[in-house]
């Protein structure tokens, strides 16, 4: 998936002959440094590419035999880590799980890290964000169903239950006031989990393990980068819940060749898809780093478990102003919510027609829920292609091949570089991350959604995104809000235009009604947007 600046910019950013070979939205791109790794002495030059054959073994590290049309390419050689061996703790990590914006304070919000419920909500008290386990002590009733009552704490809906920003309860109505009834109040057992939280540039994170807050003040999250607070770059963000795994989302940013094709005439065209000859670069337990030459340079790293950024480097020039150096950078968060459901987090910054995106700057009238209009046709072009391709995963891992990061370039054909990154994040999610996240709980009692789900569910915008959205959710309420005026003036004026004598009065108000009646119509089709439109790639031509 690449969600890109500006629909606008998908159409006029490459207008000089040396950035014509740009596709307007790589993958979410960026960061040349891992905050997590040491300097780079550990890591080693790759050696050249071989083409790939058809893979004979079982693993994808091992070398294959080479056939007619070239050599066997064996990724896991090109870069050896010294810790190469160590393992991945999934619950020893900071998660994003919301952007602030999106937040409703007056509200609890329930959400999903590692198969793990968990509800999120403003301690107005402490002015600070919470996530508790979304349990109460009492009869286990989900506290996201519950309120923020007067006192500022979180009321359980079920038997009035409330608690504080440290989970400690404060109130049962139920108890005496003497006795040991009262003394319940104070118990351990009345108490609700509570998670390491914190707040960094717009982004709520969650560490997910309740024992780990010596090491969550030990540990710093992802951070975004420095151009992101620059004055010459204008950002956007968005967030959707999308119904196929974390492995099958991290694949995709992983691979930008997929973008002419998959999202043409919204990020890409097909006439412009060429070779994208990338070398990685670093790989160990943190994640992996690469990137090509050439121009545009695209500079791609993945920080585990789910940060992966790329940026984009434009040479170019321009008439009047001369030569330019446009970035891109794309950052996404890739949050395991639970098997076969994950929350996708994009921020993205260019330094080049701001004017083109939302803003503070009073020349920047593009409104944040009409970008998301564009970045959501890219989660649709990307949304039945992946669901088709988890369920054949799925099977073949139900079959002879049991792990398909162990078997990928078994079950795969990869002979060219572009897909350099994916093997490289399938090699660390099998060498590291136990080929799955560590999930709590057990993970195989459900399908997964992308098995049972229909099309139309898969590309619901208005669950996945909309509702989640604070920014569309108010533009689609004020939507509705129009329609129903705009429908009752065409009411009005076409029930009045036979009233009046004059014949140029009823003509202006049967005009009245036509406009009236037009406008809602247009609103009701551009509602839409935040509703659901299918997306049939053979219609686009």
């Amino acid at each position: 998936m690449a969600i890109l600046l500006s629909s606008s910019a998908s159409a006029s950013i490459f207008t000089s002959p040396q950035s014509q070979s740009l596709k307007p939205s790589l993958p979410f791109l960026i960061s040349t440094v891992n905050p997590h790794r040491k300097p780079s002495g550990r890591s080693k030059r790759f050696s050249p590419l071989r083409v790939a054959t058809q893979p004979q073994t079982t693993d994808l590290g091992q070398p294959t035999k080479t056939e007619q049309d070239g050599e066997s390419y064996n990724l896991e050689n090109e870069v050896e880590d010294e810790s190469s061996g160590t393992k991945f703790n999934w619950r020893d990590h900071w998660y994003p799980v919301s952007l602030i914006e999106d937040l409703d304070p007056k509200l609890p919000t329930p959400f999903q890290l590692l198969g793990r419920d968990i509800v999120l909500w403003f301690d107005r008290n402490k002015q600070e964000w919470v996530a508790l386990d979304d349990k109460c002590p009492h009869r286990l009733a989900p506290l996201s169903e519950g309120r923020i009552d007067e006192g500022g704490n979180l009321q359980c809906s079920y038997h009035g239950w409330s608690f504080d920003g440290c989970g400690s309860c404060v109130k049962i109505p139920q108890a005496s006031p003497q006795g040991p009834e009262a003394r319940a109040v104070r118990s351990p057992r009345a108490c609700a989990t509570r998670f390491p939280t914190l707040v960094s540039q717009g982004l709520l994170f969650v560490w997910p393990d309740e024992n780990g807050w010596e090491r969550a003040n030990a540990s710093k999250p992802p951070m975004l980068p420095d151009e992101f607070g620059k004055p010459e770059f204008s950002t956007v963000t968005i967030q959707r819940d999308l119904f196929y795994g974390y492995d099958t989302l991290m694949e995709n940013v992983s691979d930008p060749s997929h973008i002419d094709f998959a999202h043409h005439k919204v990020t890409g065209r097909r006439d412009r898809a060429k070779p994208l000859p990338f070398k990685l670069e670093a790989s160990g337990p943190w994640g992996f780093s690469g990137a090509n030459e050439g121009n545009p340079r695209i500079t791609a790293e993945f920080i585990a478990p789910c940060y992966y950024l790329n940026k984009i480097e434009i040479d170019t020039k321009l008439p009047l102003v001369g030569d330019q150096k446009w970035i891109i950078w794309i950052c996404s968060f890739n949050v395991p919510m639970a098997p076969g459901k994950t929350r996708s987090i994009v921020c993205s910054a260019r330094n080049f027609f701001q004017f083109s995106m939302p803003g503070p700057a009073w020349w920047q009238v593009i409104p944040r829920w009409h970008e998301h209009w564009t970045s959501n046709k890219v989660y649709d072009g990307d949304m039945i292609v992946l669901q088709g391709q988890e369920k054949v995963f799925l099977s073949k891992s139900k079959e002879e091949f049991g792990d398909v990061n162990k078997q990928y370039t078994t079950i795969t054909f990869t002979p060219t570089q572009a897909d350099r990154f994916v093997l490289a994040f399938r090699n660390w999610l099998r060498r590291h991350g136990n080929s799955q996240p560590e999930w709590f709980g057990t993970s195989d009692q459900q399908p997964l959604p992308s098995t049972i789900l229909s099309k139309r569910q898969m590309l619901d915008r208005f669950e996945q995104h909309t509702l989640k959205c604070s920014s569309c959710k108010g533009a689609y309420t004020a939507f509705q809000t129009w329609q129903k005026l705009l429908t009752g003036a065409a009411v009005v004026f076409t029930s009045t235009a036979g009233i009046p004598s004059d014949l140029k009065l009823r003509i202006i108000l049967a005009g009245f009604a036509l406009v009236s009646a037009g406008l809602a119509y247009a609103l009701h089709e551009l509602e839409k947007n935040f509703v659901f439109v299918d997306y049939v790639h053979a219609d686009i031509e």
